[in-house]
């Protein structure tokens, strides 16, 4: 059976001991949208991994693409609408900095959000969840991902930035939101790009 639904999220790293996108990631693994199965990966925070191991997961044809990951200090869901072929020399929990510059060398320098985002931006706000359209997915791991899936695949491939969880920001220090507010935004965008 051909896949249909990826949702990615990546495993706790540096100070944050956990990430709600990959726990979102577990939790909808196995579900159904409208009869389709979705397949939830949670990666590792590690160049190599998202190199070898999510380039090959991108070779089994999926239709739609959500990846995840949070975004310590933001306040609002970011429906993320361009993937910039550039990274930055932030190290990975191998503590391995990636060579500064082109993500892919010849390939465009950016690529657009296949996911509906203003639409989904609509959506996310009629359910009361704070969110906007963001133009800035950084210059690292989840912007990797984002990029990898909108250049190695055909994928309806998008990327959604969460604040923290409740949880992990419990000092205060940064904005959060419940993570029941984030799985919803997460379903929701399912249903609005099947």
């Amino acid at each position: 059976m051909v896949p249909i639904i990826l949702v990615t999220g990546y495993k706790p790293y540096s100070k944050f001991k956990r990430n709600a996108s990959g726990e979102i990631a577990d939790l909808l693994h196995g579900s159904y949208f409208k009869g389709r199965e979705v397949t939830g990966i949670a990666f590792e925070v590690k160049h190599s991994v998202i190199e070898k191991q999510y380039v090959q997961e991108l070779k089994k044809g999926y239709e739609i693409i959500i990846n995840t990951g949070i975004s310590p200090g933001r306040s609002v869901i970011g429906i993320e609408k361009v993937a910039v072929n550039w990274q930055g020399d932030a190290k990975d929990e191998d503590g391995i900095s990636p060579r500064v510059g082109k993500i892919v060398k010849d390939a465009p320098d950016a690529l657009f959000s296949k996911l509906p985002t203003e639409e989904l931006l609509h959506s996310l706000r009629s359910a009361k969840i704070p969110s906007e359209v963001s133009f800035s997915a950084g210059t690292s791991w989840c912007n990797k991902i984002f990029f990898f899936s909108l250049y190695y695949s055909t994928a309806k491939a998008g990327l959604i930035h969460f604040p923290l969880d409740s949880e992990s920001s419990l000092d205060g220090k940064y904005p959060s939101m419940i993570i029941d507010s984030m799985i919803k935004s997460i379903e929701i965008a399912i249903q609005k790009t099947i």
